[in-house]
């Protein structure tokens, strides 16, 4: 084994899988124990660098003490003289960032469950005085049963530990970072709570709520900006949902959770009977910090105010009289019809092309009423998910303030599918893989005189329908097979080479493994002393045996060693 694949004089390297700005991710197999892991290995030129040294131990010495069904398990850490390096659990799966980009948006229920794990991972690493800090939906893995998976504690801090920054004065993601810390105050289990309230707002919305062409933008729009209300998304999420949302994402972490379990136990609850009516949450403390400033700078000047009060009586008085004049000349020219007020009318405003949020806010501004009960989503040709494409009453109709509007949303730009019938049903799945992977292929092989692999027809998506290419969908295809055929006995004794070419001669697909004589139980001693290194001993599905071959199916030849 060459050493640059073999870490430790034990795991040895197959494939990297990821890559970190201080690490590369490999999945390895430890060749001591016989198992498939990840190994997370430091960049060289940063086994030199004081701090990154020093957030690499800092996520071994985290990780390995947290134990949880939803936090990663790691094995071993160490370093061999070159590497440094930390062994974990090798997770079949994928991010839950890349999830959320194949499938779109999660429905409330799902987003719901993963957020419990998600919770639970986090207060246990709380509970045992460790902050993650970089909380996103990369770092979160989901498994194929739907079990999630929070890894990278690479700038997790404990509760009595100092703060690493080197040239940065903020870690972690910008899209979710709480705005307390990217002031560049310390970060806290509360800062946690934040990142969590933004990838539940992710799970449901398919993207996350502050974008920017720049980090700063994000960071900025997040401290600023409230958060989108989720129900504009989607009004069919509960009210309940989205107010944990709002409470995680609290700017002010006086309105925020103030522990994860609150957090846990909202989730455990939002979905029963008792929330069904509830109503959007209202913040006993100012979201904006700055109205507590203005408040003590009113407190400061009143005694001010007070010194002043006197001189201005009178002159408050004689402004009284020629208000009071003022409206009896009004009253008058009111009731002798001169002045007629008259419905307020406004103009309905541009919101074509606009998201549901802006829409909501040019609308309000206006005192017209988006009806959030009425909006319509629909497929379109070329219009982005999300973004409004028409308006009822229509822009520019001037109608009175106070009048409810109803809007088109789009809901993704629909494909059309082709005719795949006589396409080679392999050429098809890799079309669909690159093209549709949200589209489950269900393969149906059949005898017919086509060539092999060639599709017959195809269902559940027929020609012609327009459909969402973001949704999980399934469509079914026959394909023509090889016609049946008996697996020879004369290949037994044979010569494994020989023997694979009379199948490839009859269209049978096949493929040879070694075995060893301990293997071959159906054999006596005295056969197998007559057996011959290299001839076939075996053969799977076994000879005389009828045998359809498919794109995917193969006889396994058995040949001793």
């Amino acid at each position: 084994m060459s050493k640059v694949n073999l870490i430790a004089n034990r795991y040895l390297l197959i494939k990297h899988i990821g890559r970190g700005g201080m690490a590369d991710v490999y999945f390895a197999l430890d060749t001591v124990l016989n198992r498939e892991v990840a190994i997370k290995i430091l960049k060289g030129d940063l086994s030199s660098d004081a701090i990154a040294l020093e957030r690499f131990k800092r996520e071994a010495q985290a990780s390995t003490k947290l134990s949880h069904p939803n936090i990663v398990d790691i094995y071993d850490v160490g370093d061999d003289g070159m590497n440094h390096y930390i062994v974990m659990e090798y997770i079949k799966g994928r991010t839950l960032k890349k999830l959320i980009q194949q499938r779109g948006a999660l429905y409330y229920t799902e987003a719901v469950s993963m957020m419990k794990q998600l919770c639970s991972a986090i207060m246990e690493s709380h509970r045992k005085g460790i902050i993650h800090r970089d909380i996103k939906s990369q770092n979160v893995l989901v498994k194929d049963d739907g079990t999630v998976k929070v890894v990278d504690f690479g700038i997790a801090l404990a509760n009595n530990a100092m703060q690493i920054t080197g040239q940065d004065n903020v870690l972690g993601s910008v899209h979710y970072i709480a705005p307390e810390v990217a002031k560049g105050q310390t970060a806290t289990m509360q800062s946690d709570i934040y990142s969590l309230g933004i990838v539940f707002y992710e799970l449901l919305c398919g993207d996350v709520p502050f974008k920017g062409d720049s980090a700063v933008q994000v960071v900025m729009a997040s401290i600023k900006k409230p958060i989108p209300f989720v129900r504009y998304f989607d009004k069919k999420i509960p009210q309940s949902v989205e107010n944990i949302i709002l409470k995680a994402t609290a700017k002010n972490p006086k309105n925020r959770y103030q522990n994860v379990a609150d957090m846990l136990k909202d989730l455990n609850e939002c979905l029963l009977e008792k929330h069904a009516k509830d109503q959007r949450l209202i913040f006993e403390y100012p979201e904006d910090l700055n109205l507590q400033n203005k408040e003590t700078a009113k407190k400061s000047v009143k005694k001010g105010k007070k010194k002043v009060k006197s001189s201005i009586i009178m002159a408050v008085y004689l402004s009284g009289v020629v208000i009071i004049t003022g409206l009896i000349v009004f009253v008058i020219l009111y009731l002798g019809g001169v002045i007629n007020f008259g419905t307020k009318m406004v103009k309905v405003p541009d919101v074509i092309n606009k998201r549901v949020l802006e829409a909501s806010e040019m609308l309000d501004y206006q005192g017209l009423i988006l009806d959030l009960d009425q909006i319509e989503r629909v497929l379109t040709e070329d219009t982005a998910e999300g973004l409004i494409i028409d308006v009822s009453p229509a822009v520019g109709t001037e109608v009175e303030i106070g009048t409810s509007i109803e809007i088109v949303v789009s809901d993704g730009v629909y494909a059309v599918m082709e005719d795949y019938v006589g396409q080679n049903i392999d050429d098809v799945r890799n079309t669909f893989e690159n093209k549709y992977p949200h589209i489950r292929i269900v393969g149906q092989a059949v005898v017919s005189d086509k060539t092999p692999g060639t599709i017959l027809s195809q269902k559940g998506i027929i020609e012609g329908t327009k459909f969402d290419p973001t949704k999980s969908n399934t469509i079914t295809f026959e394909y023509s097979a090889y016609v049946s055929e008996i697996i020879p006995m004369n290949i037994l004794g044979m010569d494994v080479s020989s023997a694979q070419n009379i199948l490839t001669e009859m269209g049978i697909n096949s493929i040879m493994q070694a075995i060893s004589l301990d293997d071959l139980s159906e054999y006596s001693e005295s056969e197998k002393e007559e057996l011959v290194s290299g001839t076939v001993v075996r053969v799977d599905p076994d000879v005389g045996t009828s045998y359809m071959q498919t794109s995917d199916s193969f006889v396994t030849l058995f040949y001793l060693e």
